[in-house]
């Protein structure tokens, strides 16, 4: 995982609608988070995935820092959304020096810019099933939205030891332990601008896919459906919104209004999860999925499990870091409130440099 020594290590989860801070330490073999907030993030902040205003934002990761407590300069930041592109390549097996340059060869074409004008970095998944291959994960973003996320860390004097990708972090903190072997599971980490689905196979990766589309869209969905300003639609969702499962009737009329707004934003992300099931169904002929976890602010919406649960006929969890990882200094509670929305900024401390 990267941590180094009895050092401490600094995720900063840099979302477009909530700012998250998460301090670990090694303990007893393994980790304890000692410090952590979040707070909201500035309007226009942060758009698609990564720092729109560098000293806007910056100002903010300073505020956010002292109410954690945190104190270190250095941390572990990541891009997400559609600040960064990830491919799966396949290649015919090769020396290391010979792969570097087949990689960027192959980069030329699934990159909507040249390769002159991006940073990216390669790793070799495994074998692939046809004979004399390799699988490839490519990870690739503009040195421009690089250069602009460490630019908001250093108006406020942080550095970056490690720059990671969003939804790989919650992985970090949510996926299985132990090499405990539980199947396929699909990971969907629902954050306000968009949502990440990936599926691991063991520790395979076998897809990883964002789509356009997140909490923000229940949020809208809301404030048309009811004649609220968008604030006021939030506050609403955080507090009352819910999916009613079969059978259930609330006396409270709003609550029906509000499902009946947020069904389609719903049913419209886990489509796209259907078909990310299907599509790895058909390309790899994989092994039966076992679960599916649920992280990011939205993954809180009542109900949400429950009647995910009945749509993929598929058990849904919700994941929390805090499951695996100890935080002593933090009330049960709070922890288990804010745990789905924590995953990737304690996936990004347990990064280390």
């Amino acid at each position: 995982m990267g941590l180094f020594g009895s050092r401490v290590s600094i995720g900063l989860d840099l979302g477009s609608h909530t700012l998250k801070a998460v301090e670990v330490v090694p303990s007893g073999g393994g980790f304890k988070v000692t410090h952590l907030a979040a707070a909201p993030t500035p309007a226009g902040a942060v758009a698609d995935g990564a720092a729109a205003s560098a000293d806007v934002l910056g100002a903010a990761i300073r505020n956010l820092m002292i109410a954690a407590g945190i104190k270190g300069t250095r941390v572990v930041t990541a891009l997400g959304g559609e600040a960064v592109i990830v491919r799966e390549l396949k290649l015919p097996e090769m020396p290391p020096a010979e792969l570097e340059q087949a990689v960027a060869y192959e980069a030329e074409r699934y990159l909507p810019y040249g390769v002159r004008e991006v940073s990216r970095d390669f790793q070799v998944l495994g074998k692939a099933v046809e004979e004399g291959q390799v699988e490839i994960l490519l990870v690739a973003a503009r040195k421009e939205v690089v250069s602009r996320q460490l630019a908001a860390l250093q108006t406020i004097g942080l550095s970056a030891g490690v720059l990671d990708v969003a939804p790989f972090s919650m992985l970090r903190s949510v996926g299985r332990r132990n090499g405990q072997a539980e199947g396929t599971i699909v990971y969907i980490d629902l954050g306000a601008e968009s949502s990440d689905i990936i599926i691991m196979e063991g520790d395979r990766l076998r897809l990883a896919r964002n789509i356009s589309n997140g909490g923000n869209a229940v949020t809208k969905a809301i404030a048309e459906a009811l004649s609220l300003e968008f604030p006021a639609a939030q506050t609403l969702k955080e507090e009352k919104a819910q999916l009613l499962l079969e059978g259930q009737q609330p006396d409270d009329p709003t609550l029906v209004q509000v499902h009946t707004a947020i069904l389609p934003v719903i049913n419209s992300i886990f489509t796209e999860v259907r078909r990310s099931l299907d599509y790895y169904q058909t390309r790899s002929r994989g092994q039966a999925v076992a679960k599916v976890v649920l992280t990011g602010g939205t993954a809180k919406l009542k109900n949400l499990g429950p009647f995910l649960s009945e749509e993929l006929g598929l058990p849904v969890e919700i994941g929390n870091p805090f499951t695996t990882f100890r935080a002593d200094a933090f009330p049960p509670e709070y922890l288990n409130d804010v745990g789905p929305t924590m995953a990737v900024a304690v996936g990004l401390a347990l990064r280390g440099e």
